[in-house]
């Protein structure tokens, strides 16, 4: 097996392993998103917001980051 090919193998089975991942990383996040948005009622969750206040523009970072990647993954495996 040559270099060229091992690389190629090895760049689909990321891309293989990203499509699989992308996917299930931003349906957590969003889930987590919402409990940080409509969960500040709940005691633990608002304390946790008070001290960590950016941490909803992280996660939002975080899934317009997988979303991008998940893209580019997409639009590798169609050409």
């Amino acid at each position: 097996m040559s270099l060229s090919q091992t690389i190629q193998q090895w760049f689909a089975e990321a891309q293989s392993v990203a499509q699989l991942v992308a996917p299930m990383a931003a349906f957590l996040g969003m889930i987590g998103l919402g409990v940080m948005y409509m969960g500040s009622s709940w005691p633990i969750i608002s304390a946790w917001k008070q001290d960590n206040p950016r941490a909803a523009n992280q996660v939002v970072v975080g899934l317009l980051f997988v979303i991008a990647a998940s893209t580019v993954a997409s639009l590798i495996s169609f050409s």
